[in-house]
């Protein structure tokens, strides 16, 4: 059995021993950043979907044209392998069925938290972990938009990732953002 940092080797379809190789060396140079986004993507599933961006990669590879650099053409085939290997997975355990667009309604708790800055307030390491709690609370079409966002991608790239409208993606990341303002506690719920 290999380690979570050693992917095999898909072996249903033959792989040229150099292919594998860069494939490898590849993984290894980008493979923390690409394995932090799927933990937060996926869960306990990271490895699964760290194995099928590995052996997308791998398939993939031959047909590279050098019009980007290989780190940005593996870090955009890993964000779009993982995010169709988590709808895959979601619509598997009936976890996400379509959902009407939402069109926010801001409350005056959530208008309070937007204006006063919430992420402004907590200090370094606890804002880090009440983001992370409250960015694995929302929707995962909500979470999947702040995800990539966060991973520096542009709304467009967002979009083509995962083949939805920009429309839809902009609005997905505006309820996402109000949402997580209203999840985030006011300065005075931290104090003891």
């Amino acid at each position: 059995m290999q380690s979570p940092r050693e992917p095999m080797v898909p072996t249903a379809t033959p792989i040229a021993p150099a292919t594998a190789a860069r494939c490898t060396e590849l993984l290894a140079a980008r493979g923390d950043r690409v394995r932090s986004f799927a933990r937060r993507l996926l869960g306990q599933d990271a490895d699964d979907g760290l194995q099928e961006v590995f052996a997308a990669a791998c398939r993939s590879l031959p047909s590279f044209r050098g019009e980007a650099q290989l780190s940005t053409w593996f870090h955009a085939l890993a964000v779009r392998v993982l995010c169709a290997f988590r709808r895959r997975r979601d619509v598997r355990a009936g976890r996400e069925a379509p959902a009407p667009e939402v069109e926010p309604q801001l409350s005056a708790a959530a208008l309070r938290c937007w204006r006063d800055a919430p992420l402004a307030r907590l200090a370094a390491a606890e804002r880090k972990q009440r983001v992370h709690d409250a960015l694995d609370r929302l929707s995962p079409p909500l979470r999947e938009v702040l995800l990539l966002r966060g991973e520096g991608l542009a709304y467009d790239a967002i979009a083509t990732a995962l083949d939805i409208p920009l429309g839809t993606v902009k609005s997905r990341i505006s309820a996402a953002m109000v949402a997580l303002a209203e999840r985030l506690p006011a300065r005075e719920e931290l104090l003891p």
